[in-house]
């Protein structure tokens, strides 16, 4: 009798493999790791996951961006003064509760490239969606039009630039700075 899929099994694996990437990168990412950490069994990754390691990274980002995405949708309405702080309470609390040893999987699935490139390309396309989101969000609170495609990739980069800052350091102080200058950076280029 043929195995029923389990959605909250294939679930747990594809969170554990965000989780692990978000510590290891996906370089130090094993099958094996999911496995231990999941307490799934081998044979559950290969009838969740029939293309192997690359389909359960490439899900895992898949997952990751969703969340963000959501996260950064239901920020639209909110001023800079407001959402900007938010979106980087969520990485100064998400470093601080990992003791300051997990990042972002998106960033680390464009880092992992060469081992995954379907995971690389599904990361530069989350980046470019992210920008062109935040742009719009930047036009919505009334930064010229001309504007809102550099600050948009300056945003995204500070933001998690101050990520990897703070991980090195063991700090959340450079997401504080850096959440602070955004803000002002924003208000001065908005059109009274």
């Amino acid at each position: 009798m043929a195995r029923r899929p389990d959605p909250a099994k294939r679930e747990r694996i594809v969170h554990t493999t965000r989780e692990l990437m978000r510590r290891r990168g996906v370089a130090g990412t094993t099958m094996l790791d999911v496995v231990a950490e999941a307490g799934a069994s081998r044979g559950s990754l290969y009838h969740y996951f029939p293309g192997g390691r690359s389909e359960m990274v490439a899900d895992a980002v898949r997952e990751a961006v969703e969340d963000y995405s959501a996260a950064l949708l239901a920020l639209v309405d909110l001023e800079p003064a407001e959402a900007i702080p938010l979106i980087v309470e969520v990485w100064r609390a998400e470093a601080e509760a990992s003791d300051y040893t997990a990042g972002c999987p998106v960033v680390a699935a464009a880092l992992g490239g060469e081992s995954e490139p379907v995971a690389r390309e599904l990361a530069g396309q989350a980046f470019s969606d992210w920008s062109e989101a935040v742009a719009g969000w930047l036009l919505h609170v009334g930064v010229p039009s001309e504007r809102t495609a550099s600050l948009a990739t300056l945003m995204l980069a500070a933001v998690e630039g101050a990520v990897v800052v703070g991980l090195a350091q063991h700090s959340s102080e450079p997401m504080l700075r850096v959440a602070d200058e955004l803000v002002r950076i924003v208000e001065a280029e908005r059109v009274s």
